[in-house]
């Protein structure tokens, strides 16, 4: 924390943070569905009014929970286009960031996310998607993709293929290599896209 907040703000932060990783915790063991705000603020040691004042809503919680991949993405993206120059290569990687986020998170966690009522892997505009796509227009302009596919339906499709891989992999309680996963089925995804 920067040295210039006060200690009102750091406890502000601190408090944010406790029931934030309190939410976490509890929809790793009892899913997103079955936990209520009341039991989140138990759990974090606060008032039902503190957790309102610093998440509207549970939903809140899981759009901080998927702001946090998004961050993740943010910090591991500029390295892959430091790193490669190939495009099948950096697509490739670029998934191969996704899987490591949900193994970060753990198997628990992405079993309780990767559920179809939750509706957050149908937001468009978010941070990940649109360096994917920043990506794909890039790789067209180098004549790698052709123009003539949509950078945002490639962009959708290869995320639908990378959820599916995770999906998998909680099926399998987290068995699996996901990384080899990822990156086999991903390559062949992104060979379809390339121009030969």
């Amino acid at each position: 924390m920067p040295e210039s907040l006060t200690s009102r703000e750091k406890q502000a932060i601190a408090t944010k943070k406790r029931i934030y990783r309190c939410g976490v915790e509890l929809i790793k063991k009892y899913g997103y569905d079955n936990i209520t705000v009341k039991e989140i603020a138990e759990k974090a040691n606060v008032s039902i009014g503190n957790y309102y004042h610093y998440f509207k809503s549970k939903y809140d919680l899981l759009v901080e929970i998927f702001k946090h991949g998004d961050e993740f993405f943010e910090a591991e993206v500029p390295k892959i286009l430091d790193e490669y120059k190939d495009c099948k290569d950096i697509l490739v990687q670029y998934f191969l960031v996704y899987a490591r986020l949900s193994i970060n998170d753990g198997v628990e966690m992405a079993k309780n996310l990767y559920i179809p009522t939750n509706k957050m892997f149908l937001t468009h505009g978010r941070s990940m998607q649109n360096m994917l796509i920043q990506i794909i227009k890039n790789e067209q302009e180098k004549g790698k993709i052709p123009n003539t596919l949509d950078c945002e339906e490639i962009t959708e499709k290869l995320f639908i293929v990378a959820r599916g891989v995770i999906f998998d992999w909680c099926l399998k309680d987290g068995k699996t290599d996901l990384l080899a996963e990822m990156k086999e089925i991903i390559s062949r995804m992104v060979e379809s896209y390339i121009k030969k």
